[in-house]
């Protein structure tokens, strides 16, 4: 099973040509906003500074009732430590087209790449899946139950009764248990409604597999945590990299007509000795600090296999620089 890490990676020197300056790549596109979902079960419509973490909520007004059984005992603590719902977890299958990056965790995705949040009657991944699928731009998604209040905190209304949300939340980039720190409302992290605890259990993350080659192009579908590092070639096979912000959506066809359009140039205004044109590249998210910054697309004249993804990232001035899905596409004549 694949899986996805964000270790700090001290580097040594490298002897092949194309080591890219990924600070320079990830300093080229304006830095993403991340995004702590809401808690609660109604989906919020987002703008490029939402943080919906602790949306104002009416005191002593009623909230969503969740479809999820309520723990024993519906304390807090014993929401968080409940071995139906571990179990529950523990034995949920990645659907078909998925395959899980973390279980049993108890914390909530936040971060870059959110889209929504969806409700649901029972705790089972491939609803959230089947969701996934019909949207635009998703690529992974994180299940759990999350602890909640029949109404907000107020005066009158200290100690609401709890109720046990189920939620999908839908993301555009992968989930990993690194980024599943979204706890609740600690003690030390007072929202509006502290009076109420709420908290996460069961935390599920699946990514999407089905990465299928774009038309005119072959490759890989199971996605790595490096980038292609070249050998030198003369000619160099490399030609440039190309990023895109997350705001753009993890999507191959960028790089595919970033690559196509490179090469349709070329042919027009070919390089002094040929045409240099794009026939293969490498798409990745590129992270600052295990933080998704941007997509980077890098283009090659030449085909090169997973045995040269050898590229795991690098630190400079400070900060972590790390490489997550990482696929190929390249043009079947080459």
């Amino acid at each position: 099973m694949k899986s996805f890490t964000f270790a700090t990676l001290a580097l040594a020197a490298f002897t092949r040509a194309q080591l890219l300056d990924l600070e320079d790549l990830a300093d080229s596109v304006p830095t993403p906003v991340a995004v702590t979902p809401p808690f609660g079960g109604n989906a919020v419509e987002l703008t490029s500074t939402s943080n919906l973490r602790f949306a104002k909520r009416a005191a002593c007004g009623t909230q969503a009732t969740g479809k999820g059984p309520a723990s024993n005992p519906p304390t807090a603590e014993g929401f968080l430590n409940d071995p139906d719902f571990a179990a529950t977890a523990l034995g949920a299958d990645a659907p078909d087209g998925y395959f899980n990056t973390f279980q049993n965790l108890k914390g909530s995705v936040e971060g870059v790449g959110y889209k929504t949040l969806n409700t649901i009657d029972t705790y089972d991944p491939a609803i959230c899946a089947r969701a996934c699928n019909v949207m635009d731009g998703c690529n992974a998604f994180n299940i759990m139950y999350e602890r909640n209040g029949l109404t907000a905190s107020g005066d009158n209304c200290p100690k609401p009764a709890p109720t046990t949300i189920i939620k999908c939340t839908f993301w555009t980039v992968p989930v990993v248990a690194e980024h599943a720190i979204n706890v609740g409302n600690g003690a030390n992290d007072q929202p509006d409604n502290n009076q109420f605890r709420i908290v996460i259990a069961a935390s599920n993350g699946y990514v999407s597999n089905k990465f299928k080659p774009i038309t005119g192009y072959e490759g890989t579908s199971i996605p790595v945590d490096a980038a292609i590092n070249a050998p030198k070639t003369t000619p160099d096979s490399f030609i440039r990299s190309q990023t895109f912000p997350i705001s753009a959506q993890y999507k191959l066809a960028n790089c595919a007509k970033a690559c196509s359009d490179q090469a349709a140039y070329e042919y027009r205004h070919p390089s002094p000795g040929g045409a240099r044109a794009c026939s293969f590249f490498n798409s990745y998210l590129l992270l600052k600090n295990g933080v998704a910054q941007s997509q980077v697309c890098s283009m090659y004249t030449r085909s090169w296999d997973n045995s040269y993804s050898t590229n795991f990232g690098q630190q400079s001035g400070g900060n972590n620089y790390t490489i997550t899905f990482g696929l190929t596409q390249s043009q079947p004549s080459q």
